[in-house]
């Protein structure tokens, strides 16, 4: 049976995840060229996402939030293997100038929310913009093809009438987004992928976030 909303319920148990996160996928890379792609300087390694998420926080503390600190691990998916970035209270990928130029020659989809119900989804094919839009305005999309994903973002579990989702008090808006970007990559995340994983430890300056 196809994956929708309801098979990433279990995000709510990663707080992070439904306060505060940033997630991107990219296909047939390896975990070093993703993290020079997004201008990290490597840190070692993490084990767990519990230890990813402790050492996110230190590094917050500590920099003021001028380092900006990514994991990144190897996943399978359709067609091979892909790269999977994950932040705790960051938006490094869904950052045009740093996931474009990644996503050259490859596909890539991220997507993001924070505490201020700022969110944000990305699909990009070979450096095009194909679709965007935020999760808790999904009637709203830009991009090369904005409407090519409405049947899949209806089947996961976006609302896209409006009068509809009036009626819901807390649509689903983060667990649909995982699961159309499970729709898009093949890349089934789970909390034990997430506990078990370790993760190559980057940072970045949050300069290189700024157009020049």
């Amino acid at each position: 049976m196809a994956v929708s909303a309801d098979d990433y319920a279990w995000v709510n148990d990663f707080s992070a995840l439904t306060e505060a996160y940033c997630a991107v996928l990219v296909r047939g890379i390896t975990v070093e060229d993703f993290l020079r792609g997004m201008r990290a300087e490597p840190q070692g390694t993490v084990t767990g996402y519990a230890e990813l998420e402790r050492r996110t926080w230190r590094l917050w503390e500590e920099h003021s939030g001028d380092l900006l600190p990514i994991g990144a691990v190897t996943v399978p998916g359709d067609q091979g293997e892909w790269v999977l970035g994950l932040e705790t209270n960051g938006y490094l990928g869904v950052t045009p100038r740093l996931v474009e130029p990644l996503s050259r020659g490859t596909r890539l989809v991220s997507h993001f929310c924070d505490e201020n119900a700022h969110d944000n989804f990305l699909w990009y094919e070979d450096g095009t913009l194909r679709t965007s839009f935020e999760p808790l305005f999904p009637d709203e999309r830009d991009g090369s093809t904005p409407d090519e994903l409405v049947g899949l973002m209806e089947e996961v579990g976006f609302v896209l009438d409006e009068n509809e989702e009036e009626l819901l008090e807390d649509p689903p808006t983060v667990e649909a987004a995982f699961a159309l970007a499970e729709r898009l990559t093949g890349v089934h995340i789970t909390p034990d992928l997430l506990t078990k994983a370790t993760y190559a430890f980057g940072v970045v300056p949050h300069t290189e976030t700024r157009d020049p």
